[in-house]
Formats: C-alpha cells, structure tokens, sequence
C-alpha cells in the first residue's frame, strides 16, 4: 500500500502503534481546535452529551473536568476505545464516561438522548454524510446543540497527505449543506483565518 495512503488511513481509522502515533500526532496539531469547541459547548451540570470519534480519548478527558452529566463516546477503531477507556479509567468506573465502538451511521441511542453532540475532524472519512446527519438529528434534542469543528477544504489540499480518503469540505459549504439537513445555523466560529472553524448548530 502506498505509504501516504496508509497514513491517511490511519487518520480516519487509528489501528495498531500507528494509531496511537497519529492520534498522538492529532491532539498536538489541534489544540485550538479543542478550546474553541470546549469554549463553544457551553457545558452545564446536567448537560448529556456525544463525541463522534473520540481518538485516544484525550479531548474527552479535557471535557469531562467541566463537569457535564455524562459523556459519551463513539469510534470506529476498537483499539481507540481501548486506549481512551485506559485513559478515562477513573471516569469510566464511576460512570460518567462511556465509551462504544460504533459507527456515525448508526448510532446505538435511543432517539432525543442528547443535550449536545459534537465532532472535531472526522467529518471527513463519513461514507455518507445525508445518514450521517439523520442520525445526529435524531438523538439529539429538539433545541439540542451539535457542532461540527472542522480544517477548511482550502488548509487541507495543501497537506499532501488528504489527497487520500479525506472528503473535504468548504466551511460555507458545509453550513449550507447543515442546514439542507435539517438543523439551524447558530454561528460559524472562525478559529485559524481560513484554516480552521467551528460549525455551531441546533436541532429543528
């Protein structure tokens, strides 16, 4: 397999000592990422709330000293789970973390079950973005807020790296695109100029 494909396999999909070093590779590079949609995520004590594609757990582990209800996860790589899991163990135990090996196009939730849902950077590797979006609409709240933290189309095809298996998105696009789906439009939070952005929207 060419070796950049590979890599960028590992992005969507972290497996083995070369997921680990790429999710490593990932909380380094997205820092303002995270601040932005912990900032954005306005957390609450009785908030339950969904991370699509949780890595290494690391974000999570972040999140969780804001003190929402519960938080849960969903990844699709199982070796994920079993990292993030080691490293919300504490959490994990006392229940307010929980962690599933899934898949964003069929979420194991009961409809209404979130106050909140969020994803940073995996929007690119969803094979299907219209059932996608139907299943974040349907276990989130009415009112319930999802955002949708995003690199911009025109900061990844300078990387030579998502010239493989990366979807990408114009952020004017994908708002656009959001709403055709069936959410509201809150606000677009620049965080990078014109590299990276948070997509803040509401249940209709």
């Amino acid at each position: 397999m060419n070796l950049l494909k590979y890599i960028a396999k590992q992005f969507g999909k972290p497996t083995g000592i070369s997921g680990k070093i790429a999710t490593i590779v990932m909380n380094c590079i997205n820092q303002k990422q995270y601040q932005a949609t912990i900032e954005n995520l306005t957390v609450n004590e009785n908030d339950v709330i969904l991370d699509i594609g949780f890595g290494n757990g690391l974000f999570i582990k972040k999140l969780s000293k804001k003190k929402p209800k519960k938080i849960y996860g969903i990844e699709i790589s199982e070796d994920m789970v079993l990292s993030a899991k080691k490293l919300n163990q504490n959490a994990v135990n006392q229940g307010k973390i929980e962690l599933l090996k899934a898949d964003i196009h069929k979420l194991p939730f009961s409809d209404n079950s979130f106050d909140k849902i969020y994803t940073i950077n995996t929007i690119y590797f969803w094979q299907n973005i219209k059932i996608a979006f139907a299943e974040i609409k349907r276990v989130l709240k009415p009112n319930g807020l999802f955002i949708n933290t995003i690199y911009s189309k025109k900061h990844l095809e300078k990387l030579i790296i998502t010239k493989y298996d990366f979807n990408k998105y114009d952020v004017n696009e994908l708002a656009k695109l959001t709403i055709e789906n069936g959410f509201e439009l809150q606000k677009i939070v620049e965080i990078q100029k014109n590299k990276s952005f948070c997509i803040c929207v509401k249940n209709n």
